[in-house]
């Protein structure tokens, strides 16, 4: 089981290997040629703004959800490449493996991928602050830049909060919603491809509490305390991710996909 495991993991990432390398490229580079575009009239004279506003105004974060919606997209074109050409999600079903490894290998690889990107937007957002950092120290004697302004930063931000939680209960509600949103994507296309449109009543309960969550996180005022309300939610979408995982697997060991 493990070893044909690895070797479809090891199958699954050659497919991604480009296209991530790319995104998660993107995710560093690009927002640094957008801040830079932003902080070319700053000056002494210039109203400094914050650098979780610079950001946001220099449409970054725009780009990351682009980016993330790439993902996703690309993580459907190789579950329907199957379905095309010479149909190989016939030859992986009749491997002399276990099909659930067919199913978590391709779960696995997309998980890795969006912590990937996760992990590269973050890189981006520290490598911005020493941008913004550098020009703002570039004029006015230095007067204008703020001490611990990154930590500040992350803290004052809702989204940047969203990518790196303060907090046990946060973490957890993060790493859940990355999770849900990885399982309810794949669990979608299986549906879809076994005709299980049952299906959607989970997803629609899924969706509804990421979004609810998400809404949420970008809309707290007191991030000084530990929410214990998002235990309850993590621990939602976690029960829901575990159902969907089962009923994905046993659609796949019924071949039900094919």
């Amino acid at each position: 089981m493990m070893k044909g495991f690895y070797r479809l993991v090891n199958r699954e990432f050659a497919k991604w290997l480009w296209f991530i390398a790319a995104v998660c490229a993107a995710a560093i580079v690009v927002p640094l040629v957008l801040l830079h575009k932003e902080l070319r009239p700053y000056n002494e004279y210039w109203v400094n703004e914050r650098y979780e506003d610079v950001y946001a105004s220099s449409g970054s974060i725009l780009l990351f959800l682009v980016l993330l919606a790439l993902v996703c997209a690309f993580f459907l074109l190789t579950i329907y490449a199957d379905y095309w050409g010479s149909k190989s999600i016939y030859t992986y079903l009749t491997l002399p493996v276990g099909r659930e490894a067919l199913y978590l290998s391709k779960l696995t690889v997309l998980v890795t991928c969006l912590l990937l990107l996760l992990a590269s937007k973050l890189i981006g957002i520290r490598l911005g602050y020493s941008l913004y950092a550098a020009k703002v120290a570039s004029y006015g004697d230095g007067q204008f830049v703020m001490h611990n302004g990154y930590f500040l930063a992350m803290i004052r931000s809702e989204f940047f909060r969203l990518l790196l939680p303060l907090g046990v209960s946060r973490l957890l509600s993060t790493l859940s919603l990355l999770l849900a949103a990885a399982v309810t994507l794949y669990y979608g296309a299986l549906c879809e491809r076994s005709r299980t449109y049952r299906g959607i009543v989970p997803i629609a309960v899924a969706v509804w509490t990421m979004v609810d969550v998400i809404g949420y996180r970008l809309g707290e005022v007191n991030v000084n305390s530990d929410p214990t309300g998002l235990y309850l939610s993590s621990a939602l979408l976690l029960v829901v991710s575990g159902l969907l995982i089962g009923h994905s697997l046993r659609m796949v060991r019924r071949g039900a996909i094919a």
